[in-house]
């Protein structure tokens, strides 16, 4: 997955490397409304794809928590508990991802300010 910074250089690179052709007046003036309109569609899509990937792990979250509902039973033996310790790995890097994906729609949000 490319991060919305990597979009954000490339799309840069691709309206200087239009500009730096030297096109005629209104053909150039048409090529940067097309590539900024170009642009905020990505952002747009960029953002609601982040916002996908943090609901997607708030949903593994709830589904790892209800499993971890089992540490109510005093009877668990030691493979269970092992799977248990497991799934607290597994939701503290699912938490992180989510961190993750949130900190990098905080910074598309910033920019857009």
């Amino acid at each position: 997955m490319t991060t919305p910074a990597h979009d954000a250089a490339l799309l840069e690179r691709l309206s200087r490397v239009l500009h730096e052709m030297g096109l005629p007046c209104a053909c150039q003036e048409e090529v940067e409304r097309t590539v900024a309109v170009f642009a905020e569609f990505e952002s747009r899509r960029t953002r609601r794809r982040l916002i996908e990937g943090a609901r997607e792990r708030r949903r593994r979250l709830r589904q790892y928590l209800e499993f971890l509902g089992d540490l109510e039973d005093d009877s668990l033996g030691p493979d269970e508990v092992a799977e248990m310790a497991d799934s607290f790995r597994v939701i503290s890097a699912t938490a992180a991802e989510g961190a993750a994906i949130l900190e990098m729609l905080a910074a598309m949000a910033g920019g857009n300010r």
